[in-house]
């Protein structure tokens, strides 16, 4: 059996979670104040901890609890802690209750290669650069068609313009990091 691969501040997130029902949006929540955790914005954590969720259900790690109305909420099995307590570093606890269940292949907890994330950090940079950008330009079209509205719209124009400065310098720092650790790797 193939092993499932968690990373770890997913994994400290279920931990908090043991022993009772959550909602993506606990699990969401709990993951975004984990150090661990690689995402800045709710929505992409959001996406990601549901990704792994839906891995975790096909894999038998986790289960779907009907509830009548409200959100869907979700459960670790007993197969999710089995796998678990055969990680040297268990960050789950196993309930007393399965502490008889057969040692399952392991969970592999996947430590953050760090170029791997400062690559996810200039994507993301990148993407809010082009949208305070797609922002910039429309008030500019704004004040050229609307010209009476240029006093209010003008403070948000310098802002954002602010911004994508403010951008441009993380996405160049980010890009001499990772270019002078591609060079150092070679």
């Amino acid at each position: 059996m193939k092993s499932l691969i968690v990373k770890s501040g997913l994994l400290s997130a279920l931990s908090t979670l043991v022993n009772r029902e959550f909602t993506v949006h606990d699990l969401t929540e709990a993951y975004l104040k984990d150090p661990a955790c690689l995402h800045n914005a709710k929505k992409a954590a959001r996406q990601f901890v549901y990704r792994n969720m839906l891995r975790l259900i096909n894999k038998g790690d986790l289960t779907r609890v009907v509830v009548e109305g409200g959100w869907p909420q979700y459960r670790l099995t007993a197969q999710f802690f089995g796998r678990s307590r055969a990680v040297a570093v268990s960050v789950v606890p196993a309930p007393q209750a399965n502490m008889d269940l057969p040692i399952a292949p392991a969970i592999a907890i996947a430590t953050p290669d760090p170029r791997q994330n400062l690559r996810e950090r200039l994507n993301h940079h990148k993407l809010e650069m082009l949208s305070a950008m797609g922002e910039t330009e429309e008030y500019d079209a704004i004040c050229k068609e609307i010209p009476e509205l240029r006093d209010q719209v003008q403070v948000l124009y310098n802002a954002s313009r602010d911004k994508c400065s403010k951008l441009l310098g993380r996405v160049k720092a980010l890009e001499s990091l990772l270019g002078r650790e591609a060079g150092i790797g070679q």
